[in-house]
């Protein structure tokens, strides 16, 4: 059982106040259709891995608690977003999971959820309002730590890319931050020469190919580290490099443990990633959904933009620790070498 939560107890507590309906259909058996929990669950995406993961995760906690869980995905679109929650909103959904493609104007969402008396839990990525009730991620200025420790340490001096994340998402924001604790006074010192410093719109692997392609250019090839947010651009670095040649002889950072990433440093061509367990944060959201719920309070252990927070803590994954990721089930070993 999950301390934080006490899981099991809000399921039963649950069970208490919110009587469910029984009924019969056909071939299934008697199963709970009415008077269930109900709760809305709102992506940004699900064209990266890790998205899919807690989209798969929260669709299985939900199913095992009884809950009524009604999905909706972006598809990095924030006007679409604004829709399907006004529409989850509409159908009666008793808490919402948030996680905005856009943390600005998610605002207005939470404002309309509140108004509504609907509890709002800000899934990975903060939403910047007082009225969300708990903010639910990593320590995210932390991941950026990881990676920035790392490549500094690996390369402490020559040509950098510093590429970060989507401008609409504040974790882009507290991972640069993180990074840029250990760039920043080596380039200060004239030891790393930043070529360029661009940010990623949308996470897009074919926007951070571009950014590379374009550093590559202008530097005739001399790049020395590059400082990719995420696996994703990662992946659209190493193509760029690829391209020329390069690839395995740059290093490279990235973030969300994506298979794909994984085989990668297994290969050479990328040099780390970050292991942030989304299982772990799937069931967190689940369980805040059910207290919250009940009219309680989600026990947390941050403070972030002066919103309650849960953060969970990252891993740094290198070819020297994959094993990490095996043990902890996350993936298996025939996926990563075979």
């Amino acid at each position: 059982m999950n301390k934080r939560f006490a899981l099991v107890a809000g399921i039963i507590a649950l069970s208490m106040i919110i009587p469910a309906t029984q009924v019969f259909a056909a071939g299934q058996g008697e199963r709970e259709v009415s008077q269930q929990l109900v709760v809305g669950l709102s992506l940004p995406t699900q064209r990266e891995e890790r998205w899919v993961r807690d989209r798969e995760t929260m669709i299985a906690e939900a199913e095992a608690a009884g809950i009524d869980l009604r999905v909706a995905v972006a598809d990095a679109d924030m006007a679409q977003q604004a829709s399907q929650v006004e529409n989850l909103l509409a159908q009666g959904i008793q808490v919402l999971i948030l996680a905005p493609h856009d943390a600005q104007a998610a605002a207005s969402l939470v404002e309309e959820a509140a108004a509504d008396g609907v509890p709002v839990i800000s899934y990975d990525r903060l939403i910047l309002s007082q009225d969300v009730d708990v903010y639910l991620s990593f320590d995210n200025e932390r991941v950026g730590e990881l990676q920035g420790e790392f490549i500094t340490n690996l390369v402490p001096s020559g040509n950098y890319i510093v590429m970060s994340g989507a401008p609409t998402d504040n974790n882009a924001a507290l991972f640069k931050r993180g990074a840029m604790k250990y760039i920043q006074p080596l380039a200060d010192a004239g030891d790393i020469n930043i070529v360029t410093e661009r940010a990623v719109d949308n996470w897009l692997p074919e926007n951070a190919l571009n950014i590379v392609e374009n550093a590559l250019t202008a530097s005739n090839n001399q790049i020395d580290a590059i400082l990719a947010p995420n696996d994703g651009t990662a992946g659209g670095a190493i193509q760029a490099l690829s391209a020329q040649g390069m690839a395995g002889q740059v290093p490279i950072t990235g973030q969300d443990a994506e298979l794909s990433a994984v085989r990668r440093i297994v290969e050479g061509t990328q040099s780390m990633t970050i292991f942030k367990d989304t299982r772990e944060l799937g069931k967190a959201a689940i369980e805040a959904a059910i207290i919250l719920a009940q009219g309680g309070n989600v026990e947390t252990n941050n403070v972030v933009e002066g919103v309650p927070s849960l953060l969970l803590t990252p891993h740094i994954i290198t070819e020297d620790n994959i094993d990490l990721l095996i043990d902890s089930g996350y993936l298996t070993r025939a996926q990563i070498f075979n």
